[in-house]
């Protein structure tokens, strides 16, 4: 099967982890795949983050996929759009047996550069914009063209029921074309690494951890003024922050603000899972979430989840795994932090996180595709 994925940047993102995983998987299955994003200036990575994108490219192109990099490809709008449709038009659509869009932008440009071709399409959302993101008017205007190219489209794919349920709420397509398929975790080698790397729960660094962009869609402000009132009960009490981004700043005049930088560790972009290992429990308090598949590596490490009453990361995490909670209600987040978490909630969050593995992933998706070049080859 010829199949191409579009994405706007390949960066450390959850959507660009989840289309260079799945173009890894389909190009190691023996499909020619090609990767197509734009620049990625736009995510001023770390040289960490940078680097481990890059490997990741390294490894797909080493397993015979094919990157193609379109400079006219970015994520705001403007007059590099035109320009954008005609590139990704120029790769030739209609030679592949399915063209996969991935997130907002990438989804419009690609969606409309395809809307003439015989190709199949299919887009994956990756969450949605119409909350958290910008204003009335206009995303008011995106999803006019969501509906718009909903119809363009032959397959939706969403990574959570209730990512779908939003979608079809505000008639952006039509029931039949929506599937359900979960972002894919390496949850063994998560599960691997944490049993080569026993910490004891007295001996955890980290009372509670987030992992995550430090940008306003994250919420790490509402992490931080919960933590003003955890450190008044437990005085000890340390919160790490792994990430990076636009908003470190101010995140850490506001921990300066309320007396917490002692309780509070800033920790940059890198590898989460030693600092997963050394934590007691994970907090994400996302305005917006597609799914969340940090949440999903916190359950494969056996920590329970404190999230946000948001998209999918209310369909991920329940009382059994951790708490949903109103990530606007300060002390309803920090009675949260403070539970006491048995051994079984421990082992109840690992066993979840199987349920989100890579091959189920693949299985999900390898399902939505054959049958589409079925449809294909039928007409």
């Amino acid at each position: 099967m010829k199949i191409l994925h579009l994405i706007t940047r390949m960066d450390g993102g959850g959507s660009a982890v989840n289309t260079l995983l799945t173009s890894q998987e389909q190009a190691k299955a023996g499909h020619k795949v090609s990767l197509v994003f734009g620049a990625s200036e736009e995510s001023d990575m770390s040289l960490i983050e940078q680097e481990k994108v890059d490997a990741g490219i390294k490894l797909f192109e080493e397993l015979g996929g094919h990157v193609v990099i379109l400079t006219s490809l970015k994520r705001e709008l403007g007059m590099h759009d035109k320009q954008a449709i005609k590139d990704i038009c120029a790769l030739g659509l209609d030679d592949f047996d399915v063209v996969h869009t991935h997130t907002s932008k990438a989804g419009a440009l690609g969606r409309f550069a395809a809307r003439n071709c015989q190709t199949k399409v299919v887009h994956t959302p990756h969450g949605h914009i119409f909350h958290g993101y910008f204003g009335r008017l206009k995303t008011k205007l995106f999803l006019k063209v969501e509906r718009y190219l909903a119809k363009k489209t032959d397959i939706l794919i969403a990574l959570t029921q209730v990512e779908r349920d939003d979608h079809l709420a505000l008639n952006v397509g039509k029931a039949e074309q929506w599937c359900v398929v979960p972002s894919g975790v390496d949850v063994d080698s998560i599960h691997e690494y944490m049993w080569e790397h026993p910490v004891s729960h007295e001996r955890k660094s980290w009372d509670v951890v987030s992992v995550g962009r430090l940008v306003p869609i994250k919420g790490m402000e509402r992490l931080i003024k919960a933590w003003a009132i955890v450190v008044k009960t437990y005085p000890d009490a340390k919160l790490a922050l792994v990430g990076d981004g636009e908003e470190k700043r101010a995140l850490e005049q506001l921990a300066s603000s309320l007396n917490l930088i002692a309780h509070i560790e800033f920790l940059g972009w890198s590898d989460p899972l030693p600092q997963l290992a050394k934590a007691k429990v994970f907090a994400l308090l996302s305005h917006n979430e597609g799914m969340g598949r940090v949440v999903v590596e916190a359950m494969a490490a056996g920590l329970p989840c404190v999230v946000s009453d948001v998209c999918g990361l209310k369909e991920l995490v329940d009382d059994s795994v951790g708490k949903v909670v109103d990530a606007d209600d300060v002390q309803a987040v920090a009675n949260a932090l403070m539970m006491d978490w048995s051994r079984e909630v421990r082992n109840a969050a690992r066993e979840r996180s199987k349920r989100y593995s890579i091959a189920a992933m693949m299985q999900g998706l390898d399902d939505v595709y054959a049958a589409l070049v079925s449809e294909k080859c039928e007409s």
